[in-house]
């Protein structure tokens, strides 16, 4: 029933859903940066990530709370959303692959600026004086954020291409988040969000049958796997892990996003998010943090409580 598979959202404060979404997202980053580290760089690799990823996300959501009814608009933008979920994972992996890496994120954050302004442009939600402020803090500590390294790919015109991809993708997932949450089916969250993780796992595993097809497997790569078959299973439990944390934070999301003005909520959690996976770079990766990205992280935190406690 609606109060069954709700529960969570009655019973907890819109602050509480907001840390445990930040704890979450902090998790999912922990797991994939730690994958990453762990497994080969080819495409295939990350595609398999986000489709067993996508695959227990929508298992997980299935256990909590069921699936429910779902309506058409329910199903159809569930699709669409699974299928702007792939294109943007798939973009951002291959954007990384051929470009800058401190580039690509810093054109992918901006996409908070489609989901913040959404609410403005089609929910007639009011922009405050310390929203605007926020937004400019946090844009100053992306561009503050993004390191430079000697030795990244150089930009052109298919790695920009594919950063605008990615970019209109990650605002895209934002709005229609807002889209669902302030329709008539906003009760449908969870049948949303398996539909959309289920369609995500789909077109990713299309994806990586095919690019493995066409990168085969290397010499070392065969070693590795014939070597170490306990490193297999630790990666398979980072992407259960990973999965389990992408269905909690985008359920919180998900709820929050018709509850909370996007000016303030996206920029909150992208923001947060980002900070939370910085200093986890810094504490359990030993990254180092430079002068300018210091800068930038206390600048985003700033503009972040400016939007949390003010209109």
């Amino acid at each position: 029933s609606h109060c069954q598979a709700f529960m969570v959202e009655k019973d907890m404060s819109i602050p509480t859903k907001l840390i445990l979404s930040l704890a979450a997202a902090l998790g999912g980053g922990i797991t994939k940066k730690y994958y990453t580290d762990q497994e080969s760089t080819k495409l295939s690799g990350g595609f398999w990530f986000t489709a067993v990823s996508c695959l227990t996300a929508a298992v997980v959501l299935l256990c909590w709370g069921g699936f429910g009814s779902a309506s058409a608009f329910t199903v159809l933008l569930g699709v669409v959303f699974g299928a702007i979920t792939a294109l943007q994972g798939i973009t951002n992996i291959a954007a990384l692959q051929v470009g800058p890496m401190s580039y690509t994120s810093l054109i992918i954050s901006f996409s908070t600026l489609i989901s913040a302004q959404s609410g403005v442009l089609f929910f007639d939600e009011g922009l405050g004086w310390a929203q605007i402020v926020g937004i400019v803090l946090m844009l100053v500590s992306f561009i503050l954020a993004a390191k430079s390294d000697s030795g990244e790919k150089k930009a052109n015109v298919k790695w920009l291409f594919l950063c605008l991809i990615a970019f209109a993708a990650t605002g895209g997932i934002g709005v229609m988040q807002k889209v669902h949450q302030s329709s008539v089916y906003r009760n449908e969250l969870n049948a949303f969000l398996i539909i959309a993780f289920v369609s995500s796992a789909v077109f990713c595993a299309i994806f990586a049958l095919l690019l493995k097809r066409r990168e085969g497997l290397s010499t070392n790569e065969k070693e590795k796997r014939n070597k170490s078959r306990m490193l297999i299973w630790l990666l398979i439990g980072i992407m259960v892990t990973n999965g389990a944390c992408v269905a909690a934070n985008n359920k919180f999301n998900l709820y929050l996003s018709g509850v909370m003005d996007s000016a303030i909520f996206f920029p909150i959690v992208n923001g947060g998010g980002l900070v939370l996976t910085t200093l986890a770079a810094v504490l359990l990766f030993k990254e180092k943090l430079s002068k300018k990205s210091f800068i930038g992280l206390c600048l985003m935190v700033a503009g972040t409580l400016l939007m949390a406690f003010f209109k």
